[in-house]
């Protein structure tokens, strides 16, 4: 594959033929078969939701939000507000939205994962903890209005993300509703060895914070926070509220 980077945004583009966009929407269709061929999402689960606090990428994300939406209402000042709902897109095992709900303590949340890969559905809707709508965003289903909608490490495998997050717009909260993404960095490059998938085969596009200000800016949302931060993990991400 070969990287071409935009002088005006700093979004790093993942250049290939039709072939190589076949063989990549074919590894993308079976990436859970290809990721957990030896373990199963259940056990993989387990392991991450057993890490301590500090030592888990997920933990950590968990509070930034937590942190992040108390503010945001304080300034808002909705006080009688206490019921908010969350959507988190590519729900993947399901920590992250396992967590977040452990983790309310002002708020109370009521959660819906959606997930394409049938293998993780499964497993989501095994673990009882919120509703599950499997198939890809936005689908044919009615999701209503939600207060926070969260993207962790799924932008960079959209190749349209600006069609993406205008549809997701539709399904906010438009008085109070806050989208969180988050992206791996492409400073990574720099640092980690080429053997390291970390910034996957899988993946369409590579971010900077300037880069996702700019992927915001066109699809109409306006940044409030955006930050680059070395996960318990090792990895370099960007992440923003907006």
């Amino acid at each position: 594959r070969q990287w071409v980077e935009c002088s005006g945004c700093g979004l790093a583009v993942n250049v290939y033929d039709e072939k190589q966009k076949n063989l990549l929407d074919k590894l993308a269709t079976a990436y859970y078969e290809v990721d957990f061929k030896n373990s199963s999402i259940a056990e993989k689960y387990a392991k991450v939701m057993a890490l301590p606090p500090e030592k888990s990428d997920n933990a950590q994300r968990v509070l930034r939000i937590h942190d992040f939406i108390n503010n945001w209402m304080k300034l808002l000042n909705s006080k009688d507000v206490v019921n908010f709902n969350v959507l988190d897109i590519g729900a993947g095992t399901g920590v992250f939205l396992a967590r977040f709900l452990e983790n309310a303590s002002n708020y109370k949340w009521k959660a819906i994962a959606v997930e394409s890969d049938p293998l993780a559905c499964k497993h989501l809707k095994s673990l009882n903890l919120f509703d599950v709508i499997e198939g890809e965003f936005p689908g044919n289903f009615h999701l209503g209005n939600f207060d926070l909608c969260t993207l962790n490490k799924i932008v960079e495998h959209i190749s349209d993300p600006v069609h993406f997050l205008k549809e997701i717009k539709s399904v906010l909260n438009p008085e109070r509703g806050i989208l969180y993404i988050e992206v791996p960095d492409k400073l990574t490059i720099n640092y980690r060895p080429p053997e390291d998938n970390i910034l996957g085969a899988l993946h369409y596009h590579l971010y900077d914070p300037k880069s996702l200000a700019y992927l915001l800016d066109k699809a109409g949302f306006i940044p409030i926070q955006i930050m680059r931060f070395f996960e318990p993990s090792g990895k370099i991400s960007v992440a923003s509220f907006a």
